[in-house]
């Protein structure tokens, strides 16, 4: 049996009110990384069997999707 999670690392607030260069630079360092994770978590759903992608609700990899 696999049991998914979703870890959630702590991050430190970033101040709004007027961002600095190394606010700018963690902010896209937290964006490289969310979307490293996303894609980490994707490759790990399309290498499971057909049939659990289809009951946890996952697109099947070789629909294509029209975008209009």
């Amino acid at each position: 049996m696999t049991i998914i999670t979703l870890r959630e690392g702590g991050r430190l607030p970033v101040q709004a009110s007027s961002p600095s260069y190394g606010a700018k630079l963690h902010a896209a360092a937290l964006r490289l990384i969310d979307n490293w994770n996303r894609r980490k978590t994707e490759r790990m759903l399309e290498g499971l069997p057909v049939d659990i992608r289809k009951d946890i609700g996952w697109p099947a990899s070789d629909e294509v999707t029209l975008r209009h």
